[in-house]
Formats: structure tokens, C-alpha cells, sequence
């Protein structure tokens, strides 16, 4: 792969990390829609980057902290998401093969409704535990999980609509997030592959996404949160109406 395409794509996903290890969330829309809209690479080699390093990101964290995984909404939100999973992903091979304007359409519209649901404030919502509330969140999260390997919108506002402890839906999302992209990276031989470039330029990223991680927490005491999450926000809104606009023929 060339110089020209690294540099961008790694400083890009660093942007990333950063703002998703200051503001907690984002990672996923962030590449996918950065990515898109600068042509660092098609859509379906970006979302098995996303994926892969989301994995690697995550996974060691769950492993040192189960205990504080809420079970039953983890088995909710898997049950309902896995289908709709592969029915997101199929839907994604379909369109990548030749209508890749109404693809990007659909990422710009899928980027603002996402920034809908994750401005609605924790204290704003109503918690309801019932399990079709759970159910329909993973269904949305599975369809956008296997579209664009952004499975986390719907399911952060449910968990987040619980009376729970930050660290129960903090490791309750994270270990959905993994499995999820666990499953995401075995569906892919199904489809496209990603070329050989692809794979050794997303292991080449690994040491990105772990310096940027740590460049984030040194600077999580010194930014307020607040902050970063309107930035995260407006970039992520700026990005879905540039994509929507940049496809709608007039």
C-alpha cells in the first residue's frame, strides 16, 4: 500500500482512538465515515479494519473485568443482534457491488440518527429493563454492526437508559462489542476478502491505536468530557450530511 494512503489512514484512526478513548464512544463511525469520505479505502475493507482493531482493542479489557458484565442483557442483545448481523453484511455486499451511492447514502443517514440517539442524555431517558427493549436495541445494532462494523449506537443508548453502574454498562458494551466483532471477522470469507495490503496495513495500526490510547488517558484529566463529546458529535454530523450530500443528484 502506498505512503500516500498510510499516512492519512493511520492519522486518521489515531483521531480516532483519541476521541473515542476521551469521549467513549465513536470509534466505529468515526473511521468508517472518515474513511468514505477521503476514499482511503472501499467500504468493506474498512469495516474489517474497524473490526479487527476494535477486537484487539477491547477483548483484554473484558477478560480482566467479567464479573461486572450484566449476563442477561449481554444474551439479549447477542441473540437479537447476531441475525440481523448477517442480514446487515449480506445487505452490505449487495450494494458495494454496484450501487455504492446508495451505500453511502445510507452510511450518511445511518451517522445522523446515530448522533440522534447518542445525545439523548443518561438522565433524560427512561430505564426499562424489559427484554424486548434489549431486543430491538441488538436487532439495530446488528444491522448496523454488519453494514458498517458500527454495532454500538442503539446498544450504548439502552445500557445507558439502565440504572446501572458506569462500569456495568461499560464492560457490558465492551463485551458485546467484542463478540460482535469476533463474529463480524468470521462472516467476512463469506464475502469480500480483504486484500493482503489491507490486513498487514491494519496489524501495521495496532501500535496507533495503543499510543493514541495512551496519549488519550494522559489527556482524559485535562479535557473536560463535555467537550469532547460535542466535537466527536459535530464531526461525526458534519461527516453524514458531507456523504449525504455529496450523493444526492439534484
Amino acid at each position: 500500500m502506498l505512503l500516500e494512503t498510510l499516512l492519512p489512514m493511520f492519522a486518521l484512526l489515531g483521531l480516532a482512538t483519541l476521541l473515542q478513548t476521551l469521549s467513549g464512544f465513536g470509534f466505529g463511525l468515526m473511521v468508517v465515515s472518515s474513511f468514505t469520505l477521503f476514499n482511503i479505502l472501499p467500504l468493506t475493507a474498512t469495516t474489517f479494519v474497524v473490526c479487527f482493531l476494535s477486537l484487539f482493542n477491547s477483548v483484554s479489557l473484558v477478560a480482566r473485568n467479567i464479573d461486572h458484565i450484566n449476563k442477561r442483557a449481554f444474551t439479549l442483545l447477542l441473540v437479537s443482534g447476531i441475525p440481523f448481523m448477517a442480514v446487515g453484511y449480506a445487505l452490505l455486499e449487495y450494494l458495494s457491488a454496484g450501487m455504492t451511492t446508495w451505500l453511502n447514502l445510507l452510511l450518511g443517514v445511518a451517522i445522523l440518527s446515530c448522533c440522534g440517539l447518542l445525545l439523548v442524555k443518561r438522565k433524560q431517558a427512561t430505564p426499562s429493563e424489559r427484554a424486548y427493549g434489549f431486543s430491538i436495541a441488538g436487532a439495530l445494532g446488528g444491522l448496523l454492526g454488519g453494514l458498517f462494523s458500527t454495532f454500538g449506537p442503539p446498544v450504548v443508548f439502552q445500557c445507558y437508559r439502565q440504572a446501572w453502574s458506569i462500569n456495568e454498562i461499560r464492560f457490558t458494551l465492551l463485551a458485546v462489542f467484542s463478540v460482535t466483532s469476533l463474529i463480524r471477522l468470521a462472516i467476512v470469507p463469506l464475502g469480500t476478502l480483504p486484500s493482503s495490503e489491507v490486513v498487514i496495513s491494519a496489524l501495521c495500526a495496532v501500535p496507533v491505536i495503543l499510543v493514541f490510547t495512551r496519549i488519550g488517558r494522559l489527556l482524559a484529566v485535562r479535557v473536560p468530557a463535555a467537550t469532547v463529546r460535542l466535537l466527536a458529535l459535530t464531526m461525526l454530523a458534519m461527516s453524514g450530511v458531507t456523504l449525504i450530500v455529496q450523493n444526492v443528484k439534484i
